[in-house]
């Protein structure tokens, strides 16, 4: 696997005996582990490269993709620890996806949504560049996406949505190096905003009660983000603020398989992940601030989501990290070879 700090792969500098090893360490490394077989017959132009540009925790790659199949198998499926929302934006050529459900057809102008937890193969004819954003569940929670996320969602232009968040996620390229870390940390809210807002526009939950449940829904989930740091939340306050029965809103919840701990629990930590990015706050400070009983116990619910501690998270994706990013990017060139580091 590689170290996720080079920035860029470039196969044309690695010898082409080494060269899957290196693309498939890149694919591992950048989205999820799968067997690559390169052409045989593809030339030095049709090379082959990725650049990254993560919004903190969220992995954001610009590829350039030579002529090969991809393998996801069933077994890889099984064996990998993380569990991701996975979007694809194609600029030019076009990417083919055989899966259980059928064959999808990924090309420039259109996006693809899926979940690491989907075996498939996938076949590319012609240099194809597009762009990878890898998005973590738990920093999908906090936000709704209707219900489940479906295993594979082809999106196009001709939804005004979708083509807002395509165009997006193609612009970030240009203006990510260039924020801060207030501005990085926007961008991400953004970015997750609109992501969730495309599956539910495109996903019909199977809602069995009025149809003022998904509204009231909202509703909720705006009063708990309003009222997280003043105290605990109450189903019983929920309901009187809402003039609707506690029974009523345990039922908005349940539909799309969540409890309203859960969703407490999801917005809490949302809140506090933004304090231990962009604030200097001492870990405690922010603990107590949320309502946690202590840093113990905010730290082992933070690990428990984010898979890191609170410090290491703000080391990791924090205004110091972002502050060294950007002096990394004043000494070197953008597009700097890095790939004798990654092939060894």
């Amino acid at each position: 696997m590689t170290d996720d700090s080079v920035p860029t792969l470039d196969l044309r500098q690695v010898e082409r005996r080494d060269r899957r090893a290196a693309w498939e360490r890149a694919m591992a490394s950048r989205l999820v582990p799968m067997g690559v077989h390169l052409s045989a017959d593809s030339d030095e132009d049709n090379h082959g490269m990725f650049r990254s540009l993560d919004v903190s925790d969220i992995k954001v790659t610009q590829w350039e993709c030579p002529e090969l199949k991809l393998v996801r198998t069933k077994r890889l499926v099984e064996t990998t620890d993380t569990e991701a929302l996975m979007l694809l934006t194609a600029s030019a050529g076009s990417q083919v996806f055989e899966l259980d459900s059928g064959t999808a057809r990924m090309e420039a102008g259109t996006a693809r949504i899926s979940t690491t937890r989907v075996a498939y193969s996938s076949t590319v004819s012609s240099v194809l560049r597009k762009r990878s954003v890898v998005i973590p569940f738990a920093a999908l929670a906090p936000y709704d996406t209707g219900g489940a996320i479906p295993d594979c969602l082809m999106l196009d232009q001709s939804r005004p949505l979708a083509r807002l968040l395509i165009s997006f996620v193609d612009s970030m390229s240009t203006h990510i190096t260039c924020m801060d870390p207030a501005e990085v940390d926007a961008a991400r809210d953004a970015l997750l905003t609109l992501v969730a807002g495309v599956i539910r526009s495109n996903t019909r939950a199977a809602y069995d009660g009025p149809a003022l449940l998904p509204a009231l829904r909202s509703q909720l989930e705006w009063w708990i983000k309003e009222h997280l740091r003043g105290g605990p939340i109450r189903v019983v306050d929920m309901a009187k603020a809402f003039n609707v029965s506690s029974r009523t809103v345990h039922r908005t919840f349940s539909l799309t398989g969540d409890t309203v701990r859960s969703v407490v629990r999801t917005q809490r930590l949302a809140g506090a992940r933004r304090d231990v990015v962009a604030t200097n706050l001492p870990i405690g400070s922010i603990a107590h601030r949320w309502g946690y009983y202590g840093a113990s116990h905010f730290g082992r619910e933070f690990k428990t989501f984010l898979s890191m501690s609170p410090s290491d998270y703000r080391y990791s994706f924090g205004i110091s990290h972002v502050d060294k990013h950007s002096e990394m990017e004043t000494l070197n060139p953008r597009f700097a070879s890095t790939m004798n580091d990654l092939a060894s």
